[in-house]
């Protein structure tokens, strides 16, 4: 390789490296966080970076090569800070465009910055901080110049406010509401303030040329060390303390101290401003109680317990002998105590045993009239009100009371009874007054919930007895029941071999009604739940003990054995436990089977219904015996409410996982108010007089009103999902006194059957999980 082409390939190079270069310049100039632009030697925009764009709304590509800098901060085109300097303009020329508000550099002639507001930057304007230089070549010869800027606009405006404020301090340094004094280097008064002399009571003449005596005993040493800290570090930043007024009053205060150093002169003025927070602390503290007694009050739900809580935090709090919480009796205009706290133990136990008719004390007053009572006259509490105190056992000397509101009611007064210390004052009433108002809500919840616990027990007590009587009826209904079916059986052959006697109708009647028995007598049993049967024990013990006298009354019919065995599975049948056992079940499979077994009971209807199932359904996991009270309830349950010629449709399909059935009938509906109740049981949406005289599956036939509520209380047990909607038939809305006459051609309002088909309906569906036990 020659030489030549050595020396090309490293100037190659190194122009790579500094186009490299370059480019890394070019971006870290883009990207910097401060507005930059520069210019070339010709007034071109060479760059204009990010910051810029986002301080100007101007893009950037559009400005580049342009001699336009001018729009990013003026509205009309003149010279910037650095068209200037790359012309060498002289400082006239400057001050001509921006008067005295540039600095040249101290370094270069050729650096300029200067502070200036900009009424075309944003809406109100920017105060912009902008410094600018020329870059030269090796002759000193101007190439570009390069101009930053910063937003000053807010030190600006905070700059102008603290002149401003300065200026009013000065003027009004009169009228400043804390006290401010002033002491030489000896500690000398030399000037205070009328906010001083109005809160410690001491004038300017009084004080002059003298300390203030204004520092308590107890405080005289911290103040010593106070005042060396001082001197050390010629300031005190909020320092809390005490200070005494002139007529001895203790003020809580807090310190603030400087030292200035006089012009023309060695000494020091030091300027000292106070504030009296005694206020703020007893609110602080007000309010520490306040907060630290609305915390604790959920603790107490008993009226009782929260009561006397109540009553020990405001005999602590305002050092009394007493106090306690009255209730008002609104319906016995009377007032009690349900909890207090007093020195005297037996104080407290004999006040809660009274209560006071509400115009006999003076609580009756503030309930009546909803104002504080503050009294510091014992003579007077005696004179007016001597009953409370003789019934009470116990002398009042001064007493303080606030009445408890709870929205627009007073339901009880809060009292304080007796100062230890000092009388009931003002700030005494605004604390019990916070603290009555805090209380109120968890008083009026206390007593609220003591009601409804009250309440809760009777009804849960009723609930028990209920529940017992429900229990034994349905065991008690049994027996009767078995010996009515027994004797009605008797009564049917014998009156069927008697020529002449035509009683079938009448037989067929109480027959029908006593199986109506049974199955309300065995839907409260799946109800109630229950699995055992104490009848079923007895029954066993008496048959045991009667098995002989049996055994000889009817041994001519049966043997012993055979006799044995036939009473006792008799009572287990009626008497004994349900045992209930779960099986895998083919759904597709089982619903056949069960609607064939129904069908020939509702064969006499004339009704259109449509099956609709899904090909591999999944298998279950659920008792058999629920299932046919549930589905074969829900078909019995469609056909009863839909008229002869209507239609149900019934469909099973897979759903996550599962099977859900839905039995669509286009009957009559059931109203919106009975829907919210349909399935609390022992609810009917027929009229009652109707059971009697019709058949299962007859159109209006009804139920006993305990079908769907075991149906819901089988699908709570056993894991699966019954749900219901229904629309009621239109005409029925319409015409509330007319009813279904159970045939689509008789119905005087429809003239087609898909009149009622689109009048009214109910879908009940069911939701298995699949093998879910």
């Amino acid at each position: 390789m020659s030489c030549n082409e050595n020396d090309i390939k490293i100037l190659e190079k190194k122009i790579k490296e500094l186009e490299k270069k370059n480019k890394e310049l070019h971006g870290i100039i883009h990207n910097a966080p401060i507005p930059i632009f520069a210019l070339d030697n010709n007034h071109k925009i060479t760059h204009f970076n990010k910051a810029l764009e986002e301080l100007s709304g101007l893009s950037g590509k559009k400005m580049l090569g342009t001699d336009h800098q001018w729009k990013a901060f003026y509205s009309s085109n003149r010279p910037v800070m650095a068209d200037l300097i790359i012309d060498r303009s002289s400082d006239a020329q400057i001050v001509e465009q921006y008067g005295q508000k540039y600095n040249p550099s101290t370094k270069a002639k050729e650096r300029f910055s200067a502070t200036d507001f900009f009424p075309d930057l944003g809406e109100k304007g920017k105060w912009l901080f902008f410094c600018a230089s020329t870059i030269t070549d090796d002759n000193g010869n101007i190439i570009s110049a390069v101009e930053t800027l910063q937003d000053v606009t807010e030190e600006k405006i905070a700059e102008k406010k603290t002149k401003e404020l300065y200026r009013i301090y000065q003027n009004i340094l009169e009228f400043v509401p804390y006290p401010i004094v002033v002491y030489n280097d000896k500690g000398l008064v030399s000037y205070v303030n009328p906010s001083f002399s109005t809160i410690f009571g001491w004038s300017l003449e009084e004080l002059k040329g003298r300390p203030v005596p204004f520092v308590p005993p107890a405080l005289k040493a911290e103040t010593r060390d106070m005042l060396n800290k001082f001197k050390e570090n010629k300031s005190v930043t909020r320092y809390e303390t005490q200070r005494l007024t002139r007529d001895g009053k203790i003020l809580d205060v807090v310190i603030w101290a400087a030292s200035h150093s006089r012009y023309n002169a060695d000494s020091t003025d030091n300027f000292v401003i106070l504030r009296d927070i005694t206020e703020e602390k007893r609110f602080e503290a007000n309010n520490k109680t306040i907060m630290r007694i609305s915390a604790v009050l959920p603790e107490y739900p008993e009226l009782e317990d929260l009561m006397t809580y109540i009553s020990k935090e405001v005999k602590a709090l305002l050092n009394t002998e007493g106090a306690l919480v009255l209730l008002y009796d609104e319906i016995k205009e009377e007032l009690f105590f349900t909890g207090g706290a007093y020195d005297d133990s037996d104080t407290d136990k004999r006040a809660k045993t009274f209560r006071f008719p509400i115009d006999t004390v003076l609580a009756g007053k503030i309930i009546k009239t909803g104002e504080y009572a503050l009294v510091n006259d014992a003579e007077k509490l005696t004179k007016d009100h001597p009953e409370r105190d003789e019934r009470l056992g116990y002398q009042t000397r001064s007493l303080l009371e606030v009445p408890i509101k709870s929205e627009d009611r007073i339901i009880g007064v809060l009292c304080a009874i007796n100062k230890k210390q000092n009388l009931f004052n003002y700030n005494d009433m605004e604390l019990m007054t916070m603290i009555a108002g805090t209380c109120a809500i968890s008083i009026e919840n206390a007593r609220f919930s003591e009601a409804v616990r009250e309440a809760y027990r009777d009804v849960a007590s009723m609930n028990r007895a209920k529940g017992k009587a429900i229990n034994h009826l349905s065991h008690e209904l049994k027996t009767p029941v078995a010996v009515l079916t027994g004797s009605l059986q008797i009564l049917r052959k014998k009156l069927e071999s008697a020529p002449g006697v035509k009683v079938n109708a009448t037989l067929n009647r109480i027959e029908r009604n006593l199986s109506r028995v049974v199955d309300i007598q065995d839907e409260v049993a799946d109800i109630m739940g229950d699995k055992t049967y104490s009848a079923q024990k007895l029954l066993i013990k008496m048959f045991e003990a009667c098995q002989d006298e049996l055994e000889t009354l009817i041994q001519q019919n049966l043997s012993t054995d055979h006799l044995e065995l036939s009473v006792k599975k008799l009572i287990d049948e009626k008497f004994g436990p349900r045992s209930i056992s779960y099986r895998s079940i083919d759904f597709s499979e089982y619903f056949n089977e069960l609607f064939t077994s129904l069908k020939p009971e509702f064969e006499f209807r004339h009704i259109n219904i449509e099956i609709s199932i899904d090909d591999n359904l999944p298998a279950l996991l659920l008792p058999e015996e629920i299932l046919n009270k549930t589905i074969g309830g829900l078909i019995k349950n469609a056909i009863e409410n839909t008229p002869d010629k209507g239609k149900i449709h019934i469909t099973i399909e897979t759903k996550d996982s599962g099977i859900l059935l839905s039995v669509h009938d286009f009957g009559v509906g059931i109203e919106a108010d009975a829907q919210k109740r349909i399935f609390e049981g022992f609810f009917t949406t027929q009229d009652t007089l109707l059971y009697s005289t019709k058949t299962p599956f007859s159109f209006n036939a009804g139920g006993k009103g305990a079908d769907l509520l075991r149906m819901k209380i089988f699908s709570e047990r056993h894991g699966f999902t019954l749900e219901m909607k229904s629309k009621r038939c239109r005409f029925l809305l319409e015409n509330q006194d007319i009813e279904c006459p159970g045939d689509i051609k008789a119905c005087s309002f429809c003239h087609t059957e898909e009149d009622c088909l689109n009048s009214g309906y109910s879908i009940f569906t069911v939701f298995f999980a699949s093998e879910k036990k």
